[in-house]
């Protein structure tokens, strides 16, 4: 099986979702956040740059301020 065929069966490094709208990057974002252990911050902000996704929008998708305050300057 060749390299990119693996990467995408098994969502390796180097393999990013091919349709992926902007309410599916908020709700992401948002079960990011929810997880208990192992936030990937930058995985997180990585989302939110690529998209623009405002603070309006991630308050409305349920994250708590909390989170959003220590997001800081990567949102606006």
């Amino acid at each position: 099986m060749g390299k990119c065929k693996k990467r995408t069966l098994y969502n390796t490094n180097n393999c990013s979702t091919r349709f992926m709208t902007r309410e599916d990057a908020v709700s992401d974002v948002f079960k990011m956040f929810n997880r208990t252990k192992n936030i990937d911050i930058k995985k997180a902000v990585n989302t939110i740059s690529l998209f623009g996704i405002t603070a309006e929008e991630l308050s409305e998708a349920g994250v708590s301020y909390e989170n959003l305050n220590a997001l800081g300057s990567v949102i606006s």
